[in-house]
């Protein structure tokens, strides 16, 4: 194993961050209603499964509820191989997810904060035979404690965001080393391949495999959740709920708006806006309900995104207002959802293209723009129907994503254990 560990500067840097990711362990296990979210970022619990377990097993890690969605198909393709699985998260929301969507298929938890002895221990109460590791997760330490112990990773659906593209050289020097860790990476796109050779990444190493996230499968008849029409900003971003509210035009006074944030735990922040602006609202997690007088109605749940996206008339992609890079558009897209996103697209540029400007998404410039659009659609349903055939019919077309991933892993397998 030739792998090197991450470096001084950065293990002090580890140590000194350490009471902060303390306090924030604390704080989003309280925020997500998850206890024991702490002690398992120390590696001193596993919530799930009690008795020591010492098949190898094949760790698969992503960062949030959108990750976990993306990889699930290939988590359950590798299941259904024969292979036994360790799913991690990052985020209380993303754990969440994987136990309700996997429940006992998998052994879950989340990942270890990244410092030395708690990524020891991991791999010390684990026993994994090859990580798979979603997207952007790079943690120097973790990584490299799965190298120590002989772990192969492979970097799946691998991207790189703008911010870290333009971090300062400290980081963009640690990012360039902890690529080195994997044995190859598995990325989306020429662009997502070109970004990660800037960092150093050997071109040797990358394999351009396309989007995982362009083949999810949605809920089969997903459960309507609201009983009126209305129109979804999905995903939001702070700011952006309580600009769409100030720059909606009379003529959409009467449709109701639900707003789901991305993260929940915003509510209060949410509904003081809400209260500001002299609104009538109702709220999902207090259990309020939608009248033919309610003007917005908060989502602020988790595990529902797919049921208020399949009947919107129009979906609003949020983080696309701001300077977050918008987010997954393919999701929507699959479900049939008319589509509008923002100009911030950092994140999305490649599903804008597969799905096609104007074609099977539109993309505006500003609220104002954004508005105008939905009253174009909602007045021109037609229009809004072909958008959404347009989109299907794309992806329909791209190829067996899913199958090559699994093609490019299954070189790095043992047998399944039976």
């Amino acid at each position: 194993m030739n792998a090197t560990a991450p470096g001084l500067a950065y293990r002090l840097l580890a140590l000194m961050l350490y009471p902060l990711w303390m306090i924030h362990a604390l704080q989003h296990g309280r925020r997500y209603a998850l206890d024991r979210y702490r002690s398992m970022r120390m590696s001193q619990d596993t919530p799930d499964h009690d008795r020591p377990d010492h098949d190898p097993r094949i760790w698969v890690h992503a960062a949030s509820v959108g990750e976990v969605r993306a990889i699930i198909p290939l988590v359950q393709a590798l299941l259904d191989d024969g292979h036994k699985i360790l799913f991690t998260s990052f985020t209380a929301s993303g754990f969440q997810a994987i136990q309700r969507e996997l429940a006992d298929s998998v052994r879950s938890t989340v990942i270890p904060i990244d410092c030395y002895w708690h990524c020891r221990r991991f791999f010390a109460r684990n026993n994994i035979k090859l990580g798979l590791i979603m997207e952007t997760e790079l943690w120097p330490e973790l990584l490299y404690q799965a190298r120590h112990h002989n772990v192969e990773l492979l970097l799946v659906n691998a991207r790189l965001s703008a911010r870290s593209l333009e971090a300062n050289r400290f980081v963009r020097a640690l990012l360039s080393h902890t690529l080195r860790y994997f044995v190859q990476i598995l990325t989306r796109s020429s662009a997502d391949q070109e970004a990660l050779q800037s960092l150093g990444a050997s071109p040797a190493d990358i394999r351009i495999l396309g989007n995982l996230k362009a083949q999810q499968h949605p809920t089969s008849n997903p459960t309507r959740l609201v009983a009126r029409e209305y129109l979804l900003l999905a995903s939001s971003h702070a700011g952006e709920e309580l600009a769409l509210l100030t720059s909606r035009p009379a003529a959409a006074q009467s449709k109701l708006l639900v707003i789901a944030p991305r993260h929940p735990a915003r509510s209060k922040t949410i509904q003081s806006e809400i209260d500001g602006l002299g609104l009538r609202y109702a709220v999902r997690s207090l259990s309020q309900a939608v009248t033919a007088e309610t003007e917005v109605y908060l989502a602020d749940t988790l595990g529902e995104l797919n049921q208020l996206m399949a009947h919107a008339e129009v979906v609003i992609m949020g983080g696309s207002f701001d300077d977050t890079g918008g987010h997954n558009l393919i999701e929507p897209a699959s479900l049939g959802c008319a589509i509008i996103t923002g100009p911030s697209d950092s994140n999305i540029d490649a599903d804008i293209k597969m799905l096609g400007a104007g074609q099977g998404v539109i993309q505006v410039k500003t609220i104002d723009a954004c508005w105008s659009t939905i009253m174009d659609l909602l007045e021109q349903p037609e229009r809004a129907q072909a958008l959404t055939k347009e989109a299907q019919a794309r992806l329909a077309r791209q190829p067996d994503i899913l199958q090559s991933y699994l093609d490019a892993v299954a070189h790095h397998l043992p047998a399944p254990t039976g």
